[in-house]
């Protein structure tokens, strides 16, 4: 059971990561092309919960986490939206660092998405806690037959 609890940990870091690159990008950091929004089921959260955490999918607390995450991206791909769309930059612009030229406003339309998202990445967290005491409390055996 510690490598279940092992890489669910891993999966919730590389959601706090993932939600840290977009405060970094709305402060006009560049990003590299792995922290550019991608389909929830690509980034590295989303690899682990539609690949091995499969098995815990008959768990609740497995299932409240979907959605969540499903509109984490959504904000995600908006905020994206707000700092690069309309610039009309290049892909490999944004990439290098010209989101210098943002406006200000923007940046603060970008912020407001990023509270709504600051929100949602908390519900999937506590959702996550909750998914690891859960299976503390099953014990091996129990957690072995998900599995």
């Amino acid at each position: 059971m510690r490598e279940i609890i092992q890489k669910l940990r891993k999966a919730k870091m590389s959601h706090k990561r993932w939600v840290g690159h977009a405060s970094a990008m709305i402060e006009g950091i560049p990003i590299e092309k792995d922290q550019v929004p991608i389909n929830y089921t690509d980034c590295d959260f989303g690899n682990w919960y539609y690949d091995e955490g499969q098995n815990l999918s008959s768990l609740d607390e497995f299932k409240e986490i979907e959605d969540p995450h499903k509109e984490l991206h959504n904000i995600y791909m908006k905020i994206f939206k707000i700092l690069f769309e309309q610039k009309k930059l290049s892909f490999f612009s944004k990439l290098i660092g010209k989101s210098a030229t943002i406006s200000e406003q923007n940046k603060q339309l970008a912020r407001a998405k990023f509270r709504t998202l600051e929100e949602v990445s908390r519900q999937i967290l506590k959702s996550l806690d909750a998914l690891e005491l859960k299976l503390k409390q099953m014990g091996e055996e129990e957690v072995a037959k998900l599995f």
